[in-house]
């Protein structure tokens, strides 16, 4: 069933090297459907991953809490397992934020097609772990002839991006041996829902995962959830760990309690022009004051293409990738942290509100106002 369409926007990750490009950037339309089989929320769209991952424009280690966050993750992870030749592999490494935090007797791989994940790797002297750049699959395994070959597998943030997640599920339980384990963190749809975080949805989250879903998507393969809890990354996630048993589950269908939620999400999303930031901002751009935000990744993509009327001058991001180019359609320009505290604006948008904390204390010399238009959970 359909629960949300949004206005068309461009892709998040997709940052424009002129203003001239940022015009031409092409918008496309935003679906959000609900599997009635397994509960599982995805974009009906599926842009093809060439064109939304050929430049990603996100590298983890530059963003001071996904490094804490990984940092204490490995720690976990390093106690849990004594094994000395404990093989670890991980789906969606990036720029190996995680895996080269990991102790240095496990045998490590890290598996990620983006560029970010290849010219990190390539320029890390050490070499502390292997990288396969292409897509983790089931064919993936038996090419590397993996079968049964891991002890752990883990993936963090990358079930979102995935079109044929079951393919990817079933590479998992054919590369790990028996009793072997996977660990999953993925943005939580509750959380979102919960929080009214309609600046999360985008083309590149193809699926949203809730506790249920993911239970039953692994279940019917053979997996056992043997733990989980719910962590403030990315504001609100929930971080699983599932035991190979081969003894499949077919567990219930929770999908219904899902639909009043996403008509409630709906709804606010309808009405994103009278939320009190929005309009605070707008009138502030009628008097011919400077409107800008802080932030300059995927939601601040969608926020300010949802919201094309507010005229931002500027947007500041801490990503040297990032810094020095254009969001897309809008074109409003990417700057530095020096820019805001040379200006000084009045006011300021948390684009990137899941690490205010973090922003408002790099900042502290920074004399206006700081807003946010969602609810963040506090430590993110």
């Amino acid at each position: 069933m359909v629960g949300l369409e949004m206005d068309p926007m461009p892709l998040a990750g997709q940052f424009c090297a002129t203003p001239e490009e940022s015009q031409k950037a092409i918008s496309m339309p935003l679906s959000w459907v609900l599997c009635e089989q397994c509960g599982l929320v995805q974009a009906l769209q599926d842009v093809d991953d060439r064109m939304l991952f050929r430049k990603y424009n996100y590298s983890s280690s530059t963003v001071g809490g996904l490094v804490r966050h990984f940092e204490n993750y490995a720690i976990l992870l390093s106690n849990t397992y004594d094994e000395k030749s404990l093989r670890f592999l991980e789906i969606g490494c990036n720029d190996g934020v995680l895996i080269r935090r990991l102790p240095e007797e496990w045998v490590k791989c890290g598996v990620d097609p983006s560029d970010v994940a290849r010219q990190s790797h390539t320029a890390d002297d050490q070499q502390v772990y292997q990288l396969l750049s292409e897509p983790f699959t089931e064919a993936l395994v038996a090419q590397q002839q993996w079968q049964g070959k891991w002890d752990v597998i883990s993936g963090s943030n990358c079930l979102a991006h995935i079109s044929d997640i079951r393919d990817v599920f079933e590479g998992v339980a054919l590369a790990l041996r028996d009793g072997g384990e996977f660990w999953v963190e993925v943005h939580d749809l509750e959380a979102l829902l919960s929080g009214f975080q309609w600046d999360t949805i985008y083309h590149e989250h193809k699926a949203e995962w809730s506790l249920d879903s993911l239970t039953y998507c692994l279940g019917i393969l053979g997996f056992e959830r043997v733990h989980y809890e719910r962590i403030p990354m990315h504001g609100g996630a929930i971080r699983c760990r599932f035991k190979k048993t081969g003894k499949k589950q077919q567990l219930p269908r929770e999908w219904k309690r899902y639909v009043h939620s996403i008509a409630a999400l709906s709804e606010v999303y309808q009405r994103r022009h009278d939320h009190p930031t929005a309009v605070k901002f707008a009138k502030s751009a009628e008097k011919g004051e400077k409107i800008v935000a802080y932030g300059a990744a995927g939601r601040a993509n969608v926020y300010l293409n949802q919201l094309p009327a507010l005229p931002f001058d500027w947007i500041v991001d801490e990503s040297p990738l990032r810094v020095g180019k254009y969001i897309p359609c809008v074109g409003t320009p990417i700057v530095s942290q020096k820019v805001l505290m040379e200006k000084q604006p009045e006011y300021c948008l948390i684009t990137a509100w899941n690490y205010r904390d973090d922003i408002v204390s790099k900042n502290a010399q920074f004399r206006g106002e700081w807003f946010t238009a969602f609810k963040f959970m506090e430590g993110d």
